[in-house]
């Protein structure tokens, strides 16, 4: 009698969905970042934690059927239980499909701190320039107003 691997196989599916999610998550982050959106990127964050969480459960409910069933419950045992089952076509190609993916998201995450980085890098810019002290006219200061040094300023009253 064959064992049941329902469960199993509906938590390796999951996997391989929720790691698709986060790919399309990590897309629509790198959209944001290259249209200099980033008033939007909480909310894309907040998506992504809840998702890691639920990818996290998920690996968890792999790794103890692995363990369960005498393998390592990580990425090798996983490959040994499907070297042992060749026949699980569907859990293998669900694995699969997940490791395809996690190489994607993988470099996608890449990317997008990349990007992140680059956006950092122009802000420093910016404010070095807003807040630069050589000169008479410092048109800036650390709040937001023009300052009151001594060089000449923008009087701002007319």
């Amino acid at each position: 009698m064959a064992e049941d691997i329902s469960g199993f196989l509906e938590t390796v599916n999951g996997e391989a969905e929720a790691v698709e999610r986060f790919v399309h998550l990590l897309e629509h982050e790198k959209e944001l970042l290259t249209e200099g959106r980033a008033e939007r990127l909480a909310a894309v964050v907040e998506e992504k934690e809840e998702l890691a969480a639920r990818l996290d459960d998920l690996t968890r409910q792999r790794g103890r059927y692995l363990a369960d069933n005498g393998f390592t419950p990580d990425r090798k045992g996983m490959d040994d239980w499907s070297a042992r089952h060749p026949a699980r076509e569907k859990v293998i190609a669900a694995w699969n499909r997940t490791l395809s993916l996690a190489a994607r998201a993988k470099e996608l995450n890449r990317l997008n701190g990349q990007l992140v980085d680059l956006h950092m890098q122009y802000t420093d810019q910016a404010l070095e320039i807003l807040t630069r002290k050589e000169g008479w006219l410092d048109l800036y200061g650390p709040d937001g107003r023009s300052t009151a040094s001594g060089g000449p300023q923008i009087n701002d009253v007319v």
